[in-house]
């Protein structure tokens, strides 16, 4: 089935309060890392710079050599600081650099702690008004940086001062509520969701000849590919692989798992995969897994809707949003391989209900492409500017 992609009109290139803008894009994480919060920030600078935007990436240097000038926007490098804790700041001599050169409007932080703490000391310095979009990790409860008391306390103070917030769904919209102090105004509060290349997915070549259910993301326990392990090997048909695509340090275990599974011959690992190749293991698989315990919002489920596929994901965080039961997908809970394995048997064996769900697929998808998700941030960027542009006038 082909996903059918809406018309979008082009973001603005001229007219009132349409001159080009200078957008600095402050990121703590950035290719060659492969990863969500890598493709949106690539993804959103690409159509920015399409639509005449002035865009510019400050990204640390990478681990291993890597070519920024594929790109069509320039991507500066800073040295990564030791730790999370200290020497955050040092990055501000490269922002006051680049800022002289490009003169920006607005930064826009892809991630609240560093790229944001800092940028809220470069605003107080040089009035650059910034906008924060938290990736997740940086702010939900029970990770690294909010478990350690001083850095949940920056990253408060970050999301007080910030000129816009950006939440991709409801789920971190509730998170960054919780976390800003009391009586502080929700109006920099926006939801703005991830986006998708509606057409990327159209159509790709078929990688394999036998059915089979694709799982793919950074090999975490938190993604749950052991539970997508488990239920497969507990389906009724045997006539299907499962392929797991990704890279990451449970990739061992995972592959012992499957031994153990007596699955050796069934289950496929594929690695990391990009390009092409990616969007025809999404295209012609019979359905997409995503079992992650937590999850702010999973860009490989709206990967996988691109392609037409229903998905089976776990009830949690942003799954829930972008997966709605028994419309385009099917939901089960966290942790419950035995109502995982159910929902798969139920799309694999009720022909009906999966027809069903691959038709609303392209429909529902349609609000994600990704050339009307960068509208939305170009609104939010004109309107920090205008905001902070109005203040300075009343201040003088």
């Amino acid at each position: 089935m082909q996903s059918q992609t809406t018309r979008h009109p082009p973001l603005p290139t001229t007219g009132a309060d349409c001159r080009p803008l200078s957008i600095g894009c402050y990121t703590d994480s950035f290719f060659p890392d492969i990863g969500g919060a890598e493709g949106v920030l690539d993804n959103l600078a690409r159509q920015l710079v399409a639509a005449g935007q002035k865009v510019v990436i400050l990204a640390p240097k990478p681990r291993r050599a890597h070519d920024d000038a594929q790109y069509p926007y320039p991507v500066v490098r800073y040295r990564r600081p030791l730790s999370k804790r200290h020497g955050v700041r040092l990055a501000i001599a490269k922002l006051a650099t680049l800022h002289l050169r490009h003169r920006f409007d607005v930064l826009h932080c892809h991630a609240t702690y560093p790229p944001g703490f800092v940028a809220a000391t470069f605003r107080r310095w040089l009035g650059v008004p910034f906008v924060v979009r938290p990736h997740g990790s940086d702010i939900l409860p029970g990770e690294q940086i909010c478990k350690h008391p001083r850095l949940r306390a920056r990253v408060a103070s970050t999301l007080a001062e910030a000129d816009g917030i950006i939440a991709q769904g409801r789920y971190l919209r509730e998170v960054i509520e919780h976390l800003l102090p009391p009586r502080t105004s929700q109006d920099r509060l926006h939801t703005i969701h991830n986006g998708v290349n509606l057409s990327q997915f159209a159509q790709a070549p078929r990688p394999l000849d036998r059915p089979y259910l694709l799982s793919l993301g950074n090999l975490w326990p938190r993604k749950g590919f052991d539970l997508v392990l488990s239920a497969f090997a507990q389906l009724k048909t045997q006539h299907l692989d499962l392929v797991i695509a990704g890279e990451g340090p449970e990739g061992p275990a995972l592959r012992r798992l499957a031994d153990a599974l007596g699955l050796s011959a069934r289950v496929r690992f594929l690695g990391q995969v990009v390009g092409e190749a990616k969007a025809g293991w999404y295209r012609h698989a019979e359905a997409f897994v995503c079992a992650s315990r937590r999850e702010p919002f999973a860009n490989v489920i709206l990967e996988a809707q691109a392609a037409g596929l229903p998905v089976v994901a776990t009830a949690v965080g942003g799954n829930t949003e972008l997966v709605q039961h028994l419309r385009n997908g099917l939901l089960c809970p966290a942790e419950d391989v035995t109502a995982l394995t159910a929902a798969l048997n139920q799309l694999l064996h009720d022909r009906e209900l999966a027809q069903r769900l691959r038709r609303n697929v392209p429909t529902m998808v349609q609000r994600f492409d990704w050339s009307a998700i960068a509208r939305e941030y170009l609104t939010l960027y004109r309107q920090v500017v205008n905001t902070r542009g109005c203040q300075r006038t009343r201040a003088a």
